[in-house]
């Protein structure tokens, strides 16, 4: 049953996962732009990664909450797939192309929170 209050939707182990995911995704994107220059990657990378790993868990999470309650999508799993392995491929290839595939990973798990929340 979908929430109908926000105390429901508060309260909710999954909400909490897919928000806390989605605040992590932007405070990554925040700090990987900011050591775009060259001289402050070495500075920010540790608290990328760190932040990156965070968003992995925390959407690990939300996909266990989403297992518990029996109503995983196929597409939720594609999300993290996407997440868990392009995300860091595209650092390899262009330091720009992987912010734009970074900042479509966060609308792709702003979808997924709409789909399997509401």
């Amino acid at each position: 049953m979908p929430p109908t209050t926000l105390e429901d939707l508060f309260s909710s182990p999954g909400f909490l996962a897919i928000f806390f995911t989605i605040l992590l995704a932007i405070a990554n994107i925040m700090v990987g732009v900011s050591i775009l220059p060259r001289d402050q990657r070495e500075k920010g990378y540790r608290i990328h990664r760190l932040l990156f790993g965070a968003v992995i868990v925390s959407y690990a999470l939300f996909l266990f909450h989403l297992y518990l309650i029996g109503s995983t999508s196929v597409f939720a799993y594609i999300v993290f797939g996407y997440l868990f392995f392009i995300v860091p491929i595209t650092r390899r290839i262009n330091v720009t192309l992987h912010a734009v595939i970074a900042s479509v990973g966060l609308v792709l798990i702003t979808v997924v929170a709409v789909i399997n929340l509401l």
